[in-house]
């Protein structure tokens, strides 16, 4: 990986009210093996001391820049924080997550000696608490080259902060797309972001845990309702742009954003719009409907169980036992999880072979998926 040392990499930083999480952050940044970075963080209208405590690390680290703006949403800070960074790849971290000290080294080194029709890198994730201890596994599924249908689907980064672009790819699609805040909708630019990426690019996989999302009340991620209809519109432009996508990957891609939005909006008790999405995921599949159906009824049911029992026989919880910090877990242990009932080996297969062939291209109809 020594080929990689000298090129420089942008970090953006966008950052609103993060003042519990974005020194954690910083420090992550800070802390990593490949030390030419250009650090940008964009202090989005903080009403807290945000501002105040990354000015005091950009005071100790020549290579920590402090922007601050109005309050305009993660997309145009992401967007503000490109444009003042100069370096050939730019990778992103939003300022709540952590990086494991060998994540720009490992992505920059599966990028950069690749052809420029590759043009991001993504890496996994584990989910971490306000404390950063690691909770669980983030998902293990991924892909690599051209991944459109099958990203569609899977969703394989899961956050904002798993993605490194080279800046060519900026040149090509234009940045964020900031009209989701407008809207009142925005949460999941970087997935909007990804998917442009990917309909121009092939795009590389690490493997490899190397982000700690962390999850916590005052996160964008936790407004379910707004994250929902966000993502919801996100597939709808992709599907928009993309009028050549086989029918069976559009179906697909309305069925997983429809199963993502049932979820957020069944937990908020707004059965209106579950009700919706439901009708969405039985068009595309009636049993898998019936099996959700089924599902949500008996989580109820267990929920329910389980509140009796904890009155009659309260346990106390040990916080963080066998938990471990993020940065003290091993890189190369392995992750688990992310296969269900709708997202199986069998179509991923399916998705890999369409994507193999170019069947996001307008060469192959949606006969031939």
């Amino acid at each position: 990986m020594t080929t990689t040392l000298g090129i420089s990499v942008a970090v953006v930083i966008p950052a609103y009210n993060s003042r519990d999480y974005v020194a954690q952050t910083l420090q992550s940044v800070i802390n990593q093996t490949h030390k030419a970075l250009e650090i940008v963080v964009v202090d989005d209208g903080s009403t807290d001391d945000t501002a105040s405590i990354c000015r005091r690390f950009a005071a100790g680290d020549s290579r920590i820049r402090v922007l601050s703006t109005g309050n305009r949403g993660v997309a145009a800070a992401r967007n503000i924080g490109i444009a003042a960074t100069k370096a050939p790849y730019i990778a992103f971290i939003d300022a709540d997550d952590l990086w494991h000290p060998t994540y720009v080294e490992r992505m920059l080194s599966a990028l950069h000696l690749l052809p420029e029709t590759w043009g991001a890198v993504y890496s996994l994730h584990r989910f971490i608490d306000p404390e950063g201890y690691c909770t669980k596994s983030g998902s293990s599924l991924n892909a690599r080259d051209s991944i459109l249908a099958r990203h569609l689907v899977f969703r394989f980064v899961g956050n904002g902060s798993g993605f490194m672009v080279r800046r060519a790819v900026i040149d090509k699609i234009g940045g964020y797309d900031s009209s989701y805040a407008r809207q009142g909708i925005g949460g999941c630019e970087d997935f909007d972001f990804e998917l442009r990426t990917a309909e121009h690019f092939k795009i590389e996989a690490v493997p490899l845990g190397l982000v700690g999302y962390r999850l916590h009340s005052a996160a964008m991620s936790s407004d379910r309702s707004r994250m929902a209809r966000s993502l919801l519109a996100v597939y709808e432009q992709c599907i928009a742009r993309n009028p050549e996508l086989p029918a069976f990957v559009v179906s697909c891609a309305r069925a997983s954003a429809h199963l993502y939005a049932f979820s957020k909006f069944a937990t908020l008790k707004d059965w209106p719009s579950a009700r919706a999405s439901l009708k969405q995921i039985y068009r595309h599949s009636p049993p898998l409907a019936c099996g959700i159906l089924a599902k949500l009824i008996l989580t109820k049911a267990k929920r329910a169980a389980c509140r009796a029992l904890s009155k009659a026989w309260p346990l106390r919880k040990e916080k963080h036992k066998n938990l471990e910090k993020f940065e003290e877990m091993d890189p190369l242990l392995p992750l688990v999880g992310g296969w269900s009932r709708f997202r199986s080996k069998a179509l991923l297969r399916r998705l890999s072979e369409i994507d193999r062939r170019g069947g996001c291209s307008p060469a192959v109809s949606s006969q031939d998926a």
